[in-house]
């Protein structure tokens, strides 16, 4: 038989591992060698029966530790050292004997550094290893409670699988509590404790200026930009619009938001709906797919040019919905000369190309002699070993015939003014993995992405993508224009997708909407409609409630359903003044009832000797309550 005592020391580690789980790479290198020292100074211990760590060396651990505390913590620096210090403090009393005062507190004190992970980092992990402390916690302090009587104590095969019963539905009763406080409770647009948090920066985002090899060192990235809940598109529409450059300094293109009106040019059949989920931006310009036809979600101004802009707190994660036509085009209004601006100084080799370039006729014809110039060069999309000059442009299109991105669109975007043709850049996004089980496009960092808007003939702003006439285009690009992520890593982003989306966004927006909308369905339902599931999941917590009630009122076995109708039909049939509570072979005694005493011993020989009872037994037992009963009514 497996004792309580080896069972609650193994929850007490497993308890403290789980607990420190989400916050070990942010401690320092001497605590995560602490606590390593004293998981294996405690299991030692435990094994040989003395502890090297008594109460009083134990004490002067903990004085010491929460002086160094003190010493370290400051206004900006609160969270790490706090959590250092709760770490050292459970190393202590991982070297201590296990007493039951010394295991409460070892339970405690994990329980705090996992809610102090909370925050460092909040991701899907944090999940995972709260619900095994709630079912590691739980059952220990279950298990205390026979230990604090028995320290020698062990169960029976019969009482394992009962405790076993317990220990899984007390775990269930708290985690719905906690999921109905979660949904119910009000919540703040900034969480209480923020302020403890170190100012969080945001690695995500996109600049107001773009200089050739500005934009180079974004292809080795691996954080992720943003996630987009769609159906899927055409390949060639995936273009997620951040930001226009409209004035060029120099060799750097930048945003003067010229303000020029443009009318847009609308396409019904290319409509999409779009809800767009982002990590911590650096920038607030909020990513859109052309042409942006309506926003909400988020506080938004939109410029004239079609750039959009928020407002939100910063470090947090921006969620919000375009109603967008990828097919759609602007118009431009008035005077376009300021798409025209040049720098003061360009080298002879690239005014040559452009004087070339103006002889066209009209704009079309224009665009037209440059694309072939551009696949005439035999120019290389690459982000490897590109030149540092003064003049990139010129070293670019001439000389080393390599670059990424931003290459491509400067050098396009400044002939085309050279040629008269009103251009600008724009800054944003292209391509994305499409996750099918997620229904959603993940578009990572290292898909920043430069090309030009130009204007037609007709007054029309149409995009070109200059990186097309690379030599290697179809090459290079692939990674742009995948469509589907492998399975694994499909279900993986999915998880942290909703996780994301279900817990961290979920914020007093979205909970005033969920009222809302449930309310609306309360009202508005006149029969059972699928639109109604919204509403239905927010009452989920309700029947399960109710369920886990069955569940505990089936906790009972048949035997105790039997002995406490057989205590009130015995005090019903007897009349007698007693406690409920009064044993069976008492109230026989004292009934003086034959039919008592015969369910006494019966019912006996199967408790005392820790048997079921079988089915003839089972069915005299319920034969001797109805005739208690009869007597009763007689």
């Amino acid at each position: 038989m497996l004792s309580v005592k080896f069972l609650l020391q193994l929850f007490v580690y497993l308890t403290a591992l789980i607990g420190l789980l989400p916050v070990l790479s942010f401690l320092a290198w001497w605590v995560q060698l602490s606590l390593f020292a004293a998981f294996l100074i405690g299991i030692v211990s435990e094994r040989q029966g003395r502890y090297l760590l008594t109460a009083l060396p134990a004490t002067l651990f903990s004085v010491a530790f929460f002086g160094l505390f003190l010493f370290q913590v400051s206004l900006s620096t609160l969270v790490e050292p706090l959590i250092q210090m709760l770490c050292l403090l459970l190393a202590v009393r991982l070297a201590t004997e296990k007493t039951p005062r010394n295991i409460l507190q070892l339970f405690l004190l994990a329980t705090i550094i996992l809610a102090a992970s909370s925050l460092l980092s909040l991701d899907l992990t944090y999940l995972i290893c709260l619900l095994l402390i709630i079912l590691l916690v739980t059952s220990g302090l279950m298990l205390l409670s026979f230990y604090a009587a028995d320290q020698q104590l062990r169960f029976n095969r019969a009482q394992w699988k009962q405790f076993l019963k317990v220990m899984l539905l007390l775990p269930g009763c708290s985690l719905l509590l906690m999921l109905l406080f979660f949904v119910l409770l009000p919540r703040t647009q900034t969480p209480l404790w923020d302020f403890l948090n170190p100012k969080k920066v945001a690695a995500t985002g996109m600049t107001d200026q773009v200089r050739p090899g500005s934009v180079t060192d974004l292809a080795q990235s691996s954080l992720t930009a943003f996630r987009v809940e769609s159906d899927r598109l055409p390949v060639d529409s995936l273009y997620w619009r951040g930001v226009v450059l409209d004035q060029l300094d120099g060799q750097v293109w930048k945003r003067k938001a010229i303000g020029l009106q443009e009318q847009p040019v609308p396409n019904p059949e290319s409509s999409v709906q779009l809800q767009f989920f982002t990590e911590p931006k650096a920038d607030r310009y909020l990513v859109t797919l052309d042409q942006p036809q309506q926003i909400a979600g988020i506080k938004h101004q939109f410029s004239a040019d079609g750039v959009v802009t928020g407002n939100w707190v910063a470090g947090r994660k921006v969620s919000y919905q375009v109603f967008a036509q990828y097919a759609a085009r602007s118009k431009q209004i008035g005077v376009v000369d300021a798409y025209l601006q040049l720098p003061q100084q360009l080298s002879p080799r690239v005014l040559e190309v452009g004087r070339r370039l103006a002889i066209g006729s009209n704009y079309q014809s224009k665009m037209a002699q440059l694309n072939d110039f551009m696949r005439g060069q035999q120019l290389s999309y690459s982000n490897l070993q590109l030149p540092i000059t003064t003049d990139p442009v010129d070293t670019f299109l001439f000389t080393s015939k390599r670059g990424y991105c931003e290459y491509f669109a400067s050098s396009y975007a400044l002939l085309l003014r050279l040629a008269g043709v009103p251009a600008r850049l724009v800054g944003g996004y292209l391509g994305g993995d499409y996750n099918e089980l997620g229904g959603y496009y993940l578009v990572g960092e290292d898909l920043a992405h430069v090309w030009v808007e130009a204007l037609d003939d007709s007054g029309l702003w149409q995009r070109i993508d200059p990186s097309r006439f690379a030599v290697n285009a179809e090459q290079a690009l692939w990674r742009a224009r995948r469509q589907e992520l492998p399975s694994f890593q499909a279900l993986s982003d999915a998880a942290q997708h909703y996780w994301s989306r279900l817990v961290l966004n979920y914020d007093l927006h979205q909970q005033v909407e969920l009222f809302r909308q449930v309310a609306r369905q309360v009202r508005g339902v006149k029969s059972v409609r699928l639109e109604s599931l919204a509403a239905g999941l927010w009452l989920l917590p309700l029947p399960l409630l109710v369920l886990f009630f069955y569940a505990y009122r089936q906790r009972r076995t048949r035997r105790q359903r039997l002995v406490n109708a057989y205590r009130r039909q015995a005090l019903r049939t007897c009349r007698l003044g007693v406690p409920l509570n009064l044993g069976i072979f008492a109230l026989a005694r004292l009934s003086g009832e034959p039919l008592c005493s015969e369910f006494a011993e019966i019912y006996a020989r199967s408790y005392y000797r820790d048997q079921s009872l079988d089915a003839a037994d089972y069915r005299r037992l319920q034969l001797i309550l109805k005739q208690l009963s009869r007597r009763k009514e007689l």
